[in-house]
């Protein structure tokens, strides 16, 4: 008998107990949660709703939702009742996570005022963009701003780079919802073929070339696409070591010139590395025919690994052009 007791309170009483206490803790934070739940929902919509006041005073009869809103990178677009504008409240991916920012745009879609509404950005750094002279910037803006339009903060470039990202999210959902512009985008074969031009069909891949310095090949009818990679700042730099080479899609014309580049720059850091991509940038290369050309194009100011990168790129789509023509 007094081994069953034993057993009963120095084994099977302890369990017994703790699992009790686990049954009713849970019960307890159940029912907190579902009376705090609603609270924090309203708090969060009324929030919201001066937010959107703030920004568009002129919107004096209040808002409306628009319904049916699937974009990514926008959380929810409301319309002002007296045809006055939009608020759109979008998001870009930053250091820390989502940086969301509401702004809003009146009815001929130019931003009129912007507030950042929640981030996770770093304190003193990232969370500059919080700062008025950061965001001054984008009032005014008709159409998709670029890094360049913008005072991107010293050392918080990731951070940056998610407020633009969000400003044009917001831009593409104004234009969708507001003026009835869709915008088809173009399947990646589309964009491969248009380095040749406007109208140039899709191109394929073809394994009718090989060359060690080819990562693969495209063909269109008006040309072939060399695929290769350079080691740019995923590579070997510092800030954002990747370990992901930078890819360039190198097209060349009938003349075996360069008449089209394009970077894969994901392994880039954006808004700085991922300059390369810029067309002002990209315009260096055309019409070139010759590798060590492609090594003697000016560095991007603060993108040295990056531009390297896409020389080397370049400079090798060329070699290997030239070896398998």
């Amino acid at each position: 008998m007094k081994k069953n007791n034993s057993t009963w309170n120095d084994i099977l009483k302890p369990v017994v107990v703790l699992t009790v206490i686990c049954v009713v803790v849970s019960g307890l934070l159940g029912f907190t949660n579902s009376i705090t739940a609603p609270i924090i929902e309203e708090n969060a919509r009324l929030a919201a709703d001066a937010a959107r006041i703030e920004l568009l005073p002129e919107a004096t009869t209040g808002f409306e939702l628009v319904e049916g809103v699937d974009m990514d990178g926008v959380t929810e677009v409301y319309k002002a009742m007296n045809g006055s504008g939009y608020t759109i409240t979008a998001f870009g991916k930053g250091y820390g996570g989502n940086v969301e920012l509401m702004f809003a745009f009146n009815d001929a879609g130019e931003i009129v005022n912007l507030k950042v509404l929640s981030h996770s950005e770093t304190a003193g750094l990232g969370s500059k963009i919080e700062n008025p002279e950061f965001l001054a910037p984008f009032v005014g803006a008709t159409e998709e701003l670029k890094s360049s339009d913008i005072d991107m903060i010293g050392g918080a470039t990731i951070s940056s780079n998610a407020a633009l990202t969000a400003a044009n999210n917001a831009r593409k959902a104004f234009n969708q919802y507001a003026k009835g512009i869709v915008v088809v985008e173009l399947t990646f074969e589309e964009k491969l073929g248009q380095l040749f031009g406007e109208g140039t069909p899709a191109a394929t891949v073809t394994t009718d070339y090989a060359h060690k310095d080819a990562v693969e090949f495209w063909q269109t009818e008006k040309g072939i696409i060399v695929v290769t990679e350079g080691k740019g700042n995923g590579i070997i730099g510092d800030e954002h070591p990747s370990g992901l080479p930078l890819k360039g899609y190198v097209a060349f014309d009938e003349t075996g010139a360069v008449c089209g580049v394009m970077f894969d720059a994901s392994s880039e850091t954006q808004g700085l590395g991922t300059k390369v991509c810029d067309e002002a940038y990209i315009a260096n290369f055309i019409g070139m025919t010759d590798a060590e050309a492609a090594n003697g194009v000016d560095l991007i100011a603060n993108c040295t690994y990056s531009s390297k990168g896409a020389m080397e790129c370049v400079a090798k789509a060329i070699t290997v052009y030239n070896a398998i023509k």
